[in-house]
């Protein structure tokens, strides 16, 4: 079915579509395939990247965590601060204050370089205040449910250290704006319980430093153009951003991403695709633990499909100017093919309608260049071919000229003998009126009644009758015998062709011979041929009389009934029936001649 449907459409065409399909299916193929896999494995590798920068601002930032942890510890077990915690409900206001101005005076020795922290506060196990470092004109202060949530969860802890993100609405300042604008809108607070040196929980300690401290460990990280880092705690809460819009100490706006983030640390994966404020997103993260905190980064997916975009488009156009070249190169071909079969068409066409003389001149190695040729060489043999038929139909016409030109001429003869058979019969001279008979027979088909053809039936009653007037002539010179097979008689065979050589055979076989002689007519089948002989006891011939006989064209009629010849005999077989069939002949001098006549058997057609 498809077959014909493609046949319908012509090679040129046919050709153009297959070279185009054949070139844009495999570049689709190919551009999707090196589209998808340089997408993958470009969102692999900035993933790959993402993280490893990740990581190493991670370690910035615990290791700047782990040394305010150590400074919680150093603070927390020295002397001062362990014998002032101790002795702190026995101490008198001014001892209190000298012990508060002492510890500033230690910590502002160890802070003086590390500007971030702003305020450290120690709280008794009472929960009196005592200011260790910070500004005493605008102190530091917390919310009182903020701060007893603080206190009741280092004091659940027991020593281990609790990071939180404090905000404006956490704190209780004098200032609010002073505060902001000299130690940050938020603030990191470190707190943790500590014990005395005998084992005895005697206070907490909550260190503050700015929130732009841990902020400017990965505000300059450029991760891509759109791209944003921020940390987040367990529950969501904002504990450093560089985005104006995302404030620390408030919670994330989308409560799904900090989900994520927990469900892909239980798996172990540590960057997953999302989705934020209704757009893709690639987020590689690292995790914090002593802090609780994510280290999270957001890269936008039209920066990530930024590049393979590029490539897309880059294989999009060498996609279409290798179509172009395909489909140039696939006309030119497809015309390299089509016109020379054109050209071939139509001279057969051309052909067809009777010009031989059409040819094509193509010097081309292809196929079709050798078809070319071998057609100019099939008309060539195709136009000698017709005119040796042509040729043959004159030499044929010209013969049958020749036999008719030969007989006398029978209208004339045919009515004087049937007057002279008359008066045979009327004077009882049966032996006269038997020859005129055959005769007028004779005349009959030199008349040419019955076409070209007739049957072998026939062809033997005229032999009969000229044999019957031979007869008359040669008294007691000859005996006939005639034996044919059966089924045979109703074969088509040429007129006159048994006819000359029989006559052959009585005037050159059997009138020289001295006795009596023997002519004996047969006729038979061999497959799809007729065979007929004609054998008599003659003088024979020789080799060289018998090769002239077949091979020479005689230059004048012999004398006898038709003038016609063995040659012409043989002749006019050939050109009816073909080369293939004819006459043979066999003679040995003095003994016998035999002449053996091939025709095809072709039964006559009935009208």
């Amino acid at each position: 079915m498809v077959s014909r449907w493609i046949r319908k459409v012509k090679i040129h065409n046919r050709l153009v579509a297959a070279f185009a399909i054949l070139s844009l299916v495999p570049l689709l193929i190919t551009g999707f395939f090196a589209y998808d896999r340089s997408s993958e494995a470009i969102k692999r590798k900035i993933s790959a990247s993402t993280i490893q920068v990740m990581n190493q601002v991670s370690e910035n930032i615990q290791n700047e965590l782990t040394k305010l942890e150590n400074d919680s510890v150093d603070i927390a077990f020295s002397d001062l601060v362990q014998n002032t915690l101790i002795s702190y409900p026995a101490m008198n206001e001014l001892d209190k204050i000298n012990a508060e101005v002492k510890m500033q005076n230690m910590l502002a020795k160890k802070f003086s370089f590390f500007h971030s922290v702003s305020d450290v506060l120690l709280y008794t196990d009472r929960k009196e205040k005592i200011m260790a470092y910070g500004d005493a004109t605008f102190k530091f202060r917390l919310t009182q449910d903020y701060l007893d949530s603080i206190l009741e969860e280092a004091a659940a802890k027991n020593g281990v250290p609790i990071w939180k993100i404090a905000g404006q609405e956490d704190e209780e300042s004098v200032n609010a704006r002073y505060r902001i604008n000299n130690y940050g809108e938020a603030g990191i607070l470190l707190s943790r319980s500590f014990k005395s040196l005998q084992g005895k929980m005697i206070g907490t300690i909550i260190i503050r430093i700015d929130e732009k401290y841990i902020l400017a460990k990965f505000k300059d990280v450029q991760l891509g153009e759109g791209s944003d880092i921020l940390i987040l705690n367990s529950r969501g809460t904002v504990v450093s951003s560089r985005i104006s819009s995302i404030k620390p100490a408030h919670v994330y706006p989308d409560a799904s991403l900090v989900e994520e983030l927990a469900e892909n640390r239980e798996k172990g994966n540590f960057s997953f695709h999302t989705v934020l404020s209704g757009k893709r997103y690639l987020v590689a993260y690292t995790y914090i633990p002593s802090a609780d905190w994510y280290l999270v980064s957001t890269i936008p997916f039209s920066y990530l499909n930024d590049e393979p975009v590029k490539i897309g488009v880059f294989i999009a156009v060498l996609g279409i100017i290798c179509f172009l070249l395909s489909l140039v190169l696939s006309f030119i071909v497809s015309q390299s093919i089509s016109n020379p079969l054109y050209k071939l068409v139509k001279m057969m066409k051309s052909v067809k309608s009777g010009n031989f003389a059409v040819r094509s001149h193509d010097n081309s190695n292809d196929e079709l260049g050798v078809a070319i040729t071998h057609f100019n060489h099939m008309v060539s043999e195709l136009q000698f071919l017709i005119d040796e038929v042509k040729n043959k139909e004159v030499s044929k016409r010209l013969a049958e000229l020749k036999a008719l030109q030969a007989q006398i001429n029978p209208h004339f003869l045919s009515n004087t003998l049937n007057t002279v058979r008359s008066l045979a019969n009327l004077q009882k001279a049966e032996n006269i009126a038997s020859i005129i008979t055959s005769l007028i027979q004779l005349l009959h088909v030199s008349m040419g009644k019955g076409g070209e053809r007739v049957t072998l039936r026939k062809e033997i009653e005229y032999v009969r009758a000229y044999l019957n007037i031979m007869a008359y002539r040669y008294y007691d010179k000859f005996e006939v015998h005639i034996e044919m097979e059966e089924g045979i008689l109703d074969c088509d065979v040429l007129k006159f062709i048994l006819q000359p050589i029989v006559e052959n055979a009585l005037l050159h076989g059997l009138e020289p011979m001295e006795g009596k002689g023997l002519i004996v007519i047969k006729g038979y089948r061999v497959g799809d041929e007729l065979k007929i002989t004609v054998t008599d006891n003659g003088v024979g011939m020789n080799e060289l009389t018998l090769n002239r006989l077949v091979s020479e064209k005689p230059k004048k009629a012999k004398a006898g009934w038709s003038g016609i010849g063995v040659w012409n005999v043989d002749q006019r077989i050939k050109l009816y029936f073909g080369e293939k069939y004819g006459i043979s002949i066999q003679s040995v001098p003095n003994l016998y001649t035999t002449v053996e006549i091939t025709i095809p058997a072709v039964a006559e057609e009935v009208a």
